[in-house]
C-alpha cells in the first residue's frame, strides 16, 4: 500500500557509516512506500557548523583509536547516570539558530534521529517549543544509553524486546517503545542461498570466513588475514571499508587464491551469504545485518563502551563467540568450523534473533504516529 506524502527530516552523524547506513535504509524505504515524499538527511555536526564536526567527530575518533579506554570510562559515567553535561541542552543553545532556520523553512511533518546526539538537540528544541512534530529515534547497538531517553521522544525503535527494561527504569510510557529491530538495506530483507552467492561471486565452495572492521575498516585485520593464511585451509573474504591504506596492504596477498579483498562495498549482503562465519567488531548495523543472514559471528577487537555491551549481548544469546587475542582466532576458528552443531545453534538463533523488516515497521509506524498526531491537533 502507497503511503501519503510527507516531509521527512533524518538527523545522522557520519561517524563511521553505521548511522548514515541506517538513515539511507529508512529514506530508501520512505521514498519505496511513498514515492512523492520529500527526505531530507541532515549530518548533523556537518551541516551546522563544519568546524564542529571537525571538533566532535575528529575527537570521538582520535579517542577510539589511540585511547579507546577514555571512550570506554565516559561511556560508563553516563551509563551510570553520572552524565558530566547534558549535551542535548548546551548543543541545542548553541546550534539553535541555524536548526531553527532548517524546521521553518523544510517544515517536516517528522524528525527521525539515528545517532544519540542529534536525538538530545532535537528533544531539547522541542522542549523550547521550536517545533511539535514527532520526534522518532532508532537506537543502533544492541543496548540502550542514557543519552537515546529524553522525555519528548515520541517514538524509540530499539533491536530486541529485551532491551526495555531501560525505558522502565527512566518511567517511560512504555507504548513509546517498539521493537522492530535495527532499520537495515533492504538487500538484506531475504536470506541468500550460499552456494549461488559464492558462485556469483566467483568464489570456491570451500568453508568461507568473512572479516570486516565496519565501514572504517577498523581493528586488527591485516593480522588477522595472515594468521588465517598461514595457518588455516578456509577461503578468506574481507571487507576494508574507506580504509584504502588497509585495502592496498592486503592486496599483495591476492596471489593467494584463497583470499578476496573488497574495498567499500553496497553488495555486502551477497558476502555474508557466501560465509561460513563472520570476523567482526561488533557495531550494532554490523551485527544486525549478520543476523538477517543468519551468519554465526567471531568477535574481534571490542571497542570499550557500546560495542562491549554489544558482545555480551550476542554472546549471551548464542549467536557469537568472543576471541581475545588474534592469535587464537585460528584456533577458535577452526573448532568451531568443525562443530557443525555448534554452528546450526548459532545459526537457528540468528535466525530467531533477525529483525531484517525493521524500516518497514519503522517508517509504518512514523506514518501513523503523524496521522494520530493531526487528529489530535484537529481536536484540539
Amino acid at each position: 500500500m502507497v503511503l501519503e506524502p510527507l516531509k521527512v527530516l533524518i538527523f545522522s552523524v557520519s561517524i563511521g557509516s553505521g548511522h548514515d547506513s541506517v538513515a539511507n535504509a529508512l529514506a530508501q524505504k520512505i521514498k519505496e512506500r511513498s514515492p512523492d515524499s520529500h527526505v531530507l538527511i541532515v549530518d548533523t555536526f556537518k551541516y551546522i557548523n563544519p568546524i564542529l564536526n571537525r571538533v566532535v567527530v575528529g575527537s570521538y575518533m582520535e579517542t577510539i583509536k589511540f585511547t579507546p579506554k577514555v571512550w570506554g570510562y565516559l561511556y560508563d559515567q553516563a551509563e551510570d547516570g553520572e552524565r558530566l553535561v547534558d549535551m542535548g541542552q548546551i548543543l541545542s543553545k548553541l546550534l539553535s539558530p541555524k536548526l531553527d532556520h532548517l524546521l521553518v523553512d523544510f517544515r517536516p511533518d517528522i524528525l527521525i534521529c539515528t545517532h544519540a546526539f542529534p536525538v538530545g538537540i532535537m528533544s531539547a528544541l522541542k522542549e523550547k517549543k521550536k517545533f511539535r512534530q514527532p520526534l522518532v529515534a532508532c537506537i543502533t547497538d544492541f543496548t540502550v544509553h542514557s543519552f537515546w531517553v529524553h522525555p519528548l521522544v515520541d517514538i524509540y525503535v530499539i533491536p530486541s524486546d529485551d532491551l526495555v527494561y531501560p525505558f522502565l527504569e527512566e518511567n517511560t510510557n512504555i507504548e513509546k517503545v517498539k521493537p522492530f529491530g535495527i532499520p537495515i538495506r533492504p538487500q538484506f530483507l531475504n536470506k541468500l542461498d550460499q552456494s549461488q552467492a559464492r558462485a556469483k561471486l566467483g568464489l570456491s565452495q570451500l568453508q568461507t570466513i568473512l572479516v570486516m572492521g565496519g565501514g572504517l575498516g577498523l581493528g586488527k585485520i591485516e593480522k588477522v588475514v595472515y594468521n588465517l593464511l598461514d595457518e588455516s585451509e578456509l577461503q578468506i573474504l574481507v571487507v576494508t571499508g574507506s580504509n584504502e591504506k588497509l585495502k592496498k596492504n592486503l592486496e599483495v596477498l591476492k596471489k593467494n587464491n584463497r583470499l578476496q579483498v573488497y574495498g567499500f562495498i553496497d553488495n555486502v549482503a551477497e558476502l555474508m551469504a557466501a560465509a561460513d562465519i563472520i570476523v567482526t567488531k561488533p557495531g550494532g548495523i554490523t551485527c544486525a545485518e549478520a543476523l538477517a543472514m543468519e551468519l554465526p559471528m567471531a568477535i574481534i577487537s571490542p571497542l570499550p563502551g557500546q560495542e562491549d555491551r554489544n558482545t555480551d549481548y550476542f554472546i549471551n544469546k548464542g549467536v557469537a563467540i568472543k576471541v581475545g587475542k588474534v592469535e587464537h582466532l585460528v584456533r577458535e576458528l577452526n573448532f568451531l568450523c568443525g562443530n557443525q552443531l555448534r554452528l546450526r545453534h548459532m545459526k537457528e538463533m540468528a535466525a530467531y534473533l533477525k529483525k531484517p523488516d525493521a524500516a518497514e515497521k519503522t517508517i509504518e509506524a512514523s506514518w501513523n504516529l503523524v496521522q494520530n498526531k493531526h487528529k489530535e491537533f484537529v481536536q484540539c
